[in-house]
């Protein structure tokens, strides 16, 4: 048996490839596993095809789509989503619709995607607990056995 690119050793065990000079401990194998060589005459490695283009390209095109959205939000847009708070009157309905818009739109950056839906969590556990707490107030104040017109007068009587 015609061995060309390869030397067997003399405990018989291992073959020492020509090409790279890497021990290769299985005797009957027809390539060297760590460089590819063919240790037979006529048989010649053949390299597997890469990945077709498209998929490249789709790759490409999902890790620019990426990178747009992994962009750092700049300061001034930050302080822009902030300051929307301040505008009187309509500042704060202004400012949770643009959260439900930042949150779930496909243009808006992972980082601010991320911080819209964590103020809208929560913003609506700051009403659930507001909510609950004015009702069980009001709830106090009706089981006292006092009138809410009474508590009412009193209590603008008392800040005149």
């Amino acid at each position: 048996m015609d061995m060309g690119s390869v030397e067997i050793r003399k405990d018989n065990k291992s073959m020492v490839c020509k090409a790279c000079g890497r021990n290769i401990e299985n005797e009957n194998a027809n390539y060297c596993e760590y460089c590819g060589t063919s240790f037979r005459e006529n048989i010649s490695f053949k390299q597997e095809e890469p990945a077709p283009v498209y998929v490249k390209q789709s790759m490409e095109r999902n890790s620019d789509v990426n990178s747009e959205n992994e962009k750092p939000v700049s300061f001034g847009n930050w302080m822009g989503s902030m300051l929307l708070l301040l505008i009187p009157a309509i500042g704060p309905f202004l400012f949770i619709v643009m959260m439900f818009v930042w949150a779930f739109g496909s243009d808006t950056p992972q980082s601010k995607k991320n911080w819209a839906r964590a103020s809208l969590i929560v913003i609506a556990i700051i009403i659930a607990v507001t909510v609950f707490m004015l009702s069980v107030g009001l709830m106090q104040i009706l089981n006292s056995g006092m009138n809410l017109n009474d508590y009412m007068n009193q209590l603008y009587n008392n800040q005149l």
